[in-house]
């Protein structure tokens, strides 16, 4: 059984190192031209994932990723995360903000020690907030002040949950009242009469934007914080009685007969 559990942590951890390289746009080549080895020798390690302790190391450094960092990119490669929080772990998270604020930029990868040097946070108020954040089952603290998350990064925020609702209270304002015409901005606004059918199309391509939205968070958790940069996308699709710009014509006219 012991065997078994090593040769399945092998193949996370190739695995891991496989989309690392794939993310960095580096091939077997490159690294073999690094590391000063045959092309050969690189494949061969892969294929039969027989690396060093030290090999993995050159590897880690080449690609700018920590060992820690490999772990945890391994770990979250295995099946059966879950990617939907219960209602009690939701309405915690929404009752201590430190608690949402952390396990958000944990579940973007960032660590411990990054969170206290951004952000300011000092550890008598972080190291509790993680310490609660276990006990929920969200993720496991490892010597060092390490985080293994204990959930899939691209956890999906239920309909009607606390969190939804948090976000429609305290986000959704803030959130619209920035500045769009910035650069790497996106604003786009439609307006128009469609059936059924296409609403139903429509929400499933919205539906399938936002699971892609939150794979790619995911998978780019692990990039350094130099090639990232944070970025937010709201979709809101809803039935309308009359066009925004008819509805202020129709209430002036009503507003004129009632002087009539």
């Amino acid at each position: 059984m012991r065997a078994e559990r090593l040769h399945s942590q092998s193949v996370y951890l190739v695995e891991a190192l496989k989309r690392a390289l794939k993310d960095r746009g580096m091939t077997y080549a490159d690294v073999a031209a690094a590391l000063g080895v045959s092309h050969a020798s690189i494949k061969r390690i892969f294929a039969q994932r027989s690396f060093s302790l030290e090999r993995i190391e050159q590897i880690c450094e080449l690609i700018g990723l920590s060992f820690l960092d490999l772990a945890k990119l391994a770990e979250e490669g295995r099946p059966n995360a879950p990617d939907v929080l219960g209602d009690a772990q939701e309405q915690a998270l929404v009752d201590e903000p430190i608690l949402l604020f952390t396990y958000h930029l944990l579940l973007n990868g960032w660590t411990v020690a990054r969170i206290e040097a951004d952000y300011k946070v000092d550890q008598a108020l972080l190291i509790p907030a993680l310490v609660k954040l276990e006990r929920m089952g969200l993720i496991h603290l490892l010597p060092g002040n390490a985080v293994r998350l204990m959930t899939a990064r691209n956890i999906k925020w239920r309909p009607g949950g606390p969190i939804r609702r948090f976000f429609d209270q305290r986000v959704k304002e803030e959130f619209l009242a920035r500045d769009f015409s910035s650069s790497g901005s996106v604003w786009e606004f439609e307006i128009g009469e469609v059936s059924e059918a296409s609403r139903a199309l429509l929400a499933r391509r919205i539906a399938n934007l936002f699971r892609e939205a939150r794979d790619l968070i995911a998978h780019d958790a692990a990039l350094p914080p130099q090639l990232k940069t944070n970025v937010g996308l709201l979709i809101a699709s809803t039935p309308i009685p009359l066009p925004l710009i008819a509805r202020d014509i129709v209430e002036s006219l009503e507003r004129h007969a009632q002087k009539s």
